[in-house]
Protein backbone atom coordinates (compact mmCIF):
# COMPACT_ATOMS: atom_id res chain seq x y z
CA UNK A 1 0.00 0.00 0.00
CA UNK A 2 1.23 3.61 -1.11
CA UNK A 3 2.54 5.92 1.93
CA UNK A 4 0.55 8.42 2.75
CA UNK A 5 1.72 11.79 2.81
CA UNK A 6 0.78 14.60 5.34
CA UNK A 7 1.57 17.80 4.73
CA UNK A 8 1.17 20.08 7.99
CA UNK A 9 2.31 24.09 7.60
CA UNK A 10 1.90 27.32 9.64
CA UNK A 11 3.53 29.99 11.45
CA UNK A 12 4.14 30.04 15.03
CA UNK A 13 1.96 26.63 14.78
CA UNK A 14 4.49 24.74 17.06
CA UNK A 15 1.76 23.30 19.77
CA UNK A 16 -0.77 22.17 17.16
CA UNK A 17 1.34 20.85 14.80
CA UNK A 18 3.41 18.93 17.36
CA UNK A 19 0.08 17.22 19.27
CA UNK A 20 -1.45 16.12 15.78
CA UNK A 21 1.74 14.41 14.91
CA UNK A 22 2.44 12.64 18.58
CA UNK A 23 -1.79 11.68 18.18
CA UNK A 24 -0.63 10.05 14.23
CA UNK A 25 2.01 8.70 16.35
CA UNK A 26 0.03 6.94 18.99
CA UNK A 27 -2.34 5.52 16.34
CA UNK A 28 0.37 4.12 14.60
CA UNK A 29 -0.77 5.45 10.74
CA UNK A 30 1.45 5.12 8.69
CA UNK A 31 1.73 8.31 7.20
CA UNK A 32 4.72 10.13 6.36
CA UNK A 33 4.86 13.75 8.03
CA UNK A 34 6.56 17.05 6.49
CA UNK A 35 6.09 20.34 7.63
CA UNK A 36 6.25 23.78 5.94
CA UNK A 37 7.41 26.54 8.49
CA UNK A 38 9.99 29.65 9.45
CA UNK A 39 13.11 27.84 11.07
CA UNK A 40 13.83 31.65 12.77
CA UNK A 41 11.40 33.77 15.10
CA UNK A 42 10.37 37.35 14.58
CA UNK A 43 12.45 39.24 11.63
CA UNK A 44 15.67 40.31 13.13
CA UNK A 45 15.58 37.63 15.95
CA UNK A 46 18.64 34.66 15.98
CA UNK A 47 16.54 32.45 17.57
CA UNK A 48 15.33 29.27 16.02
CA UNK A 49 11.22 28.52 16.02
CA UNK A 50 9.57 25.64 18.31
CA UNK A 51 8.65 23.71 15.88
CA UNK A 52 12.45 23.70 14.21
CA UNK A 53 13.25 22.30 16.89
CA UNK A 54 10.99 19.81 18.26
CA UNK A 55 8.78 18.27 15.13
CA UNK A 56 11.77 16.57 13.94
CA UNK A 57 11.95 14.62 17.32
CA UNK A 58 8.87 12.79 15.70
CA UNK A 59 10.11 12.02 12.50
CA UNK A 60 8.54 15.11 10.95
CA UNK A 61 11.01 16.37 8.05
CA UNK A 62 11.31 19.68 8.31
CA UNK A 63 10.81 21.71 5.64
CA UNK A 64 12.42 25.96 5.97
CA UNK A 65 10.86 28.58 4.37
CA UNK A 66 11.36 32.26 4.10
CA UNK A 67 8.07 33.53 3.64
CA UNK A 68 8.09 36.98 5.25
CA UNK A 69 4.96 38.23 6.50
CA UNK A 70 2.64 41.22 6.39
CA UNK A 71 3.39 43.06 10.44
CA UNK A 72 0.32 44.36 12.41
CA UNK A 73 3.35 46.51 13.59
CA UNK A 74 5.62 49.11 11.72
CA UNK A 75 9.32 47.84 13.15
CA UNK A 76 12.75 48.65 10.86
CA UNK A 77 11.87 44.42 9.58
CA UNK A 78 8.91 45.32 7.99
CA UNK A 79 9.98 46.06 4.86
CA UNK A 80 12.46 43.63 4.20
CA UNK A 81 9.94 40.84 5.59
CA UNK A 82 7.98 42.09 2.49
CA UNK A 83 10.36 41.35 -0.04
CA UNK A 84 10.05 37.86 1.27
CA UNK A 85 6.90 37.45 0.25
CA UNK A 86 7.93 36.40 -3.34
CA UNK A 87 10.87 34.59 -2.48
CA UNK A 88 8.66 32.29 -0.25
CA UNK A 89 5.78 32.26 -3.10
CA UNK A 90 7.79 30.30 -5.26
CA UNK A 91 10.04 28.42 -2.77
CA UNK A 92 6.79 26.96 -1.11
CA UNK A 93 5.99 25.54 -4.99
CA UNK A 94 8.87 24.17 -5.13
CA UNK A 95 8.47 22.24 -1.86
CA UNK A 96 4.84 21.13 -2.59
CA UNK A 97 5.96 19.83 -6.09
CA UNK A 98 8.69 17.78 -4.37
CA UNK A 99 6.96 16.38 -1.19
CA UNK A 100 3.93 15.65 -3.25
CA UNK A 101 1.22 15.26 -0.10
CA UNK A 102 -1.95 13.67 0.09
CA UNK A 103 -3.47 16.12 2.66
CA UNK A 104 -2.48 19.92 3.55
CA UNK A 105 -3.14 21.13 7.05
CA UNK A 106 -2.24 24.67 7.53
CA UNK A 107 -2.63 26.10 10.72
CA UNK A 108 -2.47 29.65 9.94
CA UNK A 109 0.30 32.11 9.31
CA UNK A 110 2.04 33.24 5.81
CA UNK A 111 3.67 29.90 5.50
CA UNK A 112 0.36 28.00 5.78
CA UNK A 113 -1.07 30.69 3.65
CA UNK A 114 1.21 29.80 1.01
CA UNK A 115 0.88 26.33 1.42
CA UNK A 116 -2.80 26.05 1.14
CA UNK A 117 -2.59 28.06 -2.09
CA UNK A 118 -0.27 25.96 -3.99
CA UNK A 119 -2.19 22.70 -2.55
CA UNK A 120 -5.20 23.86 -4.56
CA UNK A 121 -3.78 25.30 -7.57
CA UNK A 122 -2.50 21.23 -7.39
CA UNK A 123 -5.77 19.96 -6.81
CA UNK A 124 -4.53 18.74 -3.34
CA UNK A 125 -7.10 18.59 -0.32
CA UNK A 126 -7.03 21.50 1.52
CA UNK A 127 -7.96 21.91 5.22
CA UNK A 128 -7.29 24.71 7.64
CA UNK A 129 -7.05 24.94 11.62
CA UNK A 130 -7.49 28.22 13.65
CA UNK A 131 -6.22 28.33 17.06
CA UNK A 132 -7.69 31.43 18.35
CA UNK A 133 -11.41 32.47 19.16
CA UNK A 134 -11.14 35.16 16.37
CA UNK A 135 -9.51 34.29 13.28
CA UNK A 136 -6.07 34.86 11.49
CA UNK A 137 -5.32 36.90 8.14
CA UNK A 138 -4.07 34.03 6.75
CA UNK A 139 -6.79 31.34 7.41
CA UNK A 140 -9.30 33.89 6.44
CA UNK A 141 -7.66 33.81 2.95
CA UNK A 142 -6.98 30.40 3.01
CA UNK A 143 -10.60 29.55 3.76
CA UNK A 144 -11.77 29.41 -0.05
CA UNK A 145 -9.31 26.46 -1.07
CA UNK A 146 -10.37 24.30 2.19
CA UNK A 147 -12.57 21.44 1.92
CA UNK A 148 -13.24 21.52 5.92
CA UNK A 149 -11.99 24.76 8.41
CA UNK A 150 -11.44 23.73 11.84
CA UNK A 151 -12.09 25.61 14.52
CA UNK A 152 -10.96 26.46 18.00
CA UNK A 153 -14.19 28.11 19.28
CA UNK A 154 -17.64 29.17 18.59
CA UNK A 155 -16.49 33.38 18.06
CA UNK A 156 -14.83 32.33 14.86
CA UNK A 157 -17.78 30.85 13.32
CA UNK A 158 -18.19 34.67 11.89
CA UNK A 159 -15.10 34.05 9.92
CA UNK A 160 -15.65 31.38 7.88
CA UNK A 161 -18.34 29.72 5.19
CA UNK A 162 -20.79 27.72 7.65
CA UNK A 163 -20.93 24.59 5.38
CA UNK A 164 -17.03 24.34 5.91
CA UNK A 165 -16.83 25.02 9.80
CA UNK A 166 -16.31 21.90 12.25
CA UNK A 167 -15.73 23.02 16.14
CA UNK A 168 -12.76 21.11 16.90
CA UNK A 169 -11.37 22.83 20.09
CA UNK A 170 -7.37 23.77 20.07
CA UNK A 171 -4.53 20.50 20.30
CA UNK A 172 -2.80 20.74 23.25
CA UNK A 173 0.45 19.70 24.27
CA UNK A 174 0.08 15.98 24.91
CA UNK A 175 1.99 16.16 27.75
CA UNK A 176 -0.30 18.15 29.40
CA UNK A 177 -3.94 16.60 27.40
CA UNK A 178 -2.78 13.05 30.16
CA UNK A 179 -2.80 15.05 33.50
CA UNK A 180 -6.22 15.42 35.44
CA UNK A 181 -6.34 19.51 36.29
CA UNK A 182 -5.74 20.35 40.13
CA UNK A 183 -8.58 22.30 41.34
CA UNK A 184 -8.49 21.54 45.23
CA UNK A 185 -7.44 24.38 47.39
CA UNK A 186 -3.79 24.95 48.22
CA UNK A 187 -1.95 28.51 48.91
CA UNK A 188 -0.39 29.55 46.11
CA UNK A 189 3.35 29.15 45.73
CA UNK A 190 4.65 29.59 42.48
CA UNK A 191 4.03 32.09 39.68
CA UNK A 192 5.28 31.31 36.60
CA UNK A 193 5.41 34.74 34.32
CA UNK A 194 5.85 34.03 30.82
CA UNK A 195 5.55 36.34 27.38
CA UNK A 196 5.06 33.47 25.14
CA UNK A 197 7.97 31.16 22.94
CA UNK A 198 9.30 34.57 22.39
CA UNK A 199 8.95 36.84 25.26
CA UNK A 200 6.99 40.39 26.43
CA UNK A 201 9.31 42.97 26.96
CA UNK A 202 6.82 45.07 28.26
CA UNK A 203 5.62 42.32 30.96
CA UNK A 204 9.73 41.96 31.62
CA UNK A 205 10.20 45.28 32.56
CA UNK A 206 6.98 45.51 34.93
CA UNK A 207 7.90 42.11 36.33
CA UNK A 208 11.44 43.68 37.09
CA UNK A 209 10.37 46.40 39.54
CA UNK A 210 8.24 44.34 41.96
CA UNK A 211 10.68 40.92 41.62
CA UNK A 212 12.05 41.40 45.19
CA UNK A 213 8.75 41.88 46.48
CA UNK A 214 7.35 38.80 45.16
CA UNK A 215 10.34 36.18 46.00
CA UNK A 216 10.02 36.58 49.46
CA UNK A 217 6.46 35.32 49.16
CA UNK A 218 6.64 33.13 46.07
CA UNK A 219 8.81 31.06 43.86
CA UNK A 220 8.90 32.72 40.58
CA UNK A 221 9.49 31.39 37.18
CA UNK A 222 9.92 34.27 34.75
CA UNK A 223 10.49 32.68 30.95
CA UNK A 224 11.83 35.95 29.43
CA UNK A 225 12.31 35.03 25.86
CA UNK A 226 15.73 33.75 26.19
CA UNK A 227 15.22 30.76 28.12
CA UNK A 228 11.92 29.00 26.26
CA UNK A 229 11.42 25.24 27.44
CA UNK A 230 11.28 22.01 24.87
CA UNK A 231 7.04 20.96 25.32
CA UNK A 232 8.14 18.39 27.95
CA UNK A 233 9.78 21.28 30.17
CA UNK A 234 7.04 23.16 29.62
CA UNK A 235 4.67 20.79 30.78
CA UNK A 236 6.54 19.77 33.76
CA UNK A 237 6.93 23.62 34.73
CA UNK A 238 2.94 24.50 34.19
CA UNK A 239 2.01 21.36 36.20
CA UNK A 240 4.07 23.02 39.26
CA UNK A 241 2.80 26.49 38.78
CA UNK A 242 0.13 28.23 40.92
CA UNK A 243 -0.29 31.30 38.86
CA UNK A 244 0.45 32.15 35.29
CA UNK A 245 0.47 36.25 34.73
CA UNK A 246 1.23 36.08 30.15
CA UNK A 247 0.33 37.23 26.85
CA UNK A 248 -2.86 35.62 25.70
CA UNK A 249 -1.76 33.66 22.71
CA UNK A 250 -4.07 31.34 21.40
CA UNK A 251 -2.33 27.88 23.23
CA UNK A 252 -1.21 29.99 26.25
CA UNK A 253 -4.89 30.26 26.63
CA UNK A 254 -5.55 26.38 25.80
CA UNK A 255 -3.33 25.34 28.38
CA UNK A 256 -4.57 27.59 31.64
CA UNK A 257 -8.09 26.56 30.95
CA UNK A 258 -7.39 22.89 30.06
CA UNK A 259 -5.23 22.74 33.67
CA UNK A 260 -7.33 25.43 35.44
CA UNK A 261 -4.56 27.77 36.72
CA UNK A 262 -5.57 31.10 37.55
CA UNK A 263 -4.38 33.93 35.53
CA UNK A 264 -3.69 37.61 34.91
CA UNK A 265 -3.62 37.79 31.11
CA UNK A 266 -1.90 41.02 29.17
CA UNK A 267 -2.92 40.31 25.51
CA UNK A 268 -1.02 41.74 22.73
CA UNK A 269 -2.93 45.21 21.95
CA UNK A 270 -1.98 45.01 17.79
CA UNK A 271 -2.67 41.36 17.37
CA UNK A 272 -4.65 40.53 13.69
CA UNK A 273 -8.43 41.25 14.32
CA UNK A 274 -7.16 41.92 18.26
CA UNK A 275 -7.43 38.03 18.97
CA UNK A 276 -5.27 38.23 21.71
CA UNK A 277 -8.18 39.99 23.49
CA UNK A 278 -10.45 37.77 22.59
CA UNK A 279 -8.10 34.72 23.53
CA UNK A 280 -8.14 36.34 26.84
CA UNK A 281 -12.00 37.09 27.35
CA UNK A 282 -12.58 33.54 26.44
CA UNK A 283 -10.12 32.76 29.52
CA UNK A 284 -12.08 35.25 31.58
CA UNK A 285 -15.51 34.03 31.09
CA UNK A 286 -14.33 30.45 31.44
CA UNK A 287 -13.85 31.50 34.59
CA UNK A 288 -9.77 31.06 35.46
CA UNK A 289 -8.75 34.67 33.85
CA UNK A 290 -8.11 38.37 34.56
CA UNK A 291 -7.33 40.94 31.97
CA UNK A 292 -4.61 43.49 32.06
CA UNK A 293 -4.63 45.52 29.32
CA UNK A 294 -1.27 46.47 28.30
CA UNK A 295 -2.31 50.16 28.78
CA UNK A 296 -2.20 49.75 32.35
CA UNK A 297 0.39 47.82 32.77
CA UNK A 298 2.78 48.89 35.73
CA UNK A 299 4.75 47.31 38.15
CA UNK A 300 2.19 48.19 41.14
CA UNK A 301 -0.86 47.58 39.06
CA UNK A 302 0.52 44.08 38.23
CA UNK A 303 1.67 43.60 41.57
CA UNK A 304 -2.15 44.17 42.58
CA UNK A 305 -3.49 42.33 40.62
CA UNK A 306 -1.35 39.31 41.83
CA UNK A 307 -2.26 39.65 45.31
CA UNK A 308 -6.38 40.03 44.45
CA UNK A 309 -5.70 36.73 42.50
CA UNK A 310 -4.25 35.23 45.51
CA UNK A 311 -7.50 36.26 47.92
CA UNK A 312 -9.90 34.46 45.44
CA UNK A 313 -7.95 31.84 44.55
CA UNK A 314 -10.08 29.39 46.64
CA UNK A 315 -13.29 30.96 44.81
CA UNK A 316 -11.48 30.62 41.40
CA UNK A 317 -11.28 26.60 41.73
CA UNK A 318 -14.43 26.58 42.93
CA UNK A 319 -16.02 28.03 39.69
CA UNK A 320 -14.65 26.09 37.67
CA UNK A 321 -14.11 22.69 38.98
CA UNK A 322 -16.45 21.20 37.13
CA UNK A 323 -16.11 22.80 33.53
CA UNK A 324 -14.18 21.10 30.80
CA UNK A 325 -11.89 22.35 28.19
CA UNK A 326 -12.72 21.77 25.07
CA UNK A 327 -9.10 21.10 24.18
CA UNK A 328 -8.73 17.79 25.91
CA UNK A 329 -9.80 15.86 23.10
CA UNK A 330 -8.89 18.29 20.32
CA UNK A 331 -6.05 16.35 19.11
CA UNK A 332 -8.28 13.18 18.32
CA UNK A 333 -10.64 14.82 16.64
CA UNK A 334 -8.48 17.01 13.99
CA UNK A 335 -6.84 13.26 12.91
CA UNK A 336 -9.94 11.67 12.93
CA UNK A 337 -11.16 14.43 10.22
CA UNK A 338 -7.53 13.84 8.81
CA UNK A 339 -8.26 10.09 8.35
CA UNK A 340 -11.70 11.07 6.36
CA UNK A 341 -9.58 13.07 4.05
CA UNK A 342 -6.19 11.59 3.72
Amino acid sequence: MKLKKLLLAGSHAATPAYAVAQEIKKRKLSWKIHFIGKKWGMEGENLETLEYEELPKLGVKFHPLESGKIQTKFTRYTIPALFKIPFGFIQSLVYLLKIKPDLTLSFGGASGALTSFWSFVLSIPVIIHEQTASAGRANIFSARFARKIMISRESSKQFFPASKIVLTGNPLNPELSLVLPHTSYVIPHTILVTGGSRGSTRINAALEKILPSLKKKYEVIHLNGKNRLSFSEMAETLLRTDIVVGRAGANTVSEIIALKKPSILTPIPWSYKDEQTKNAEFARNFGIARILPQAELTPERLEREIENLVKDYPNILKRVKNKVSLDLHASKKVVNILEKYI
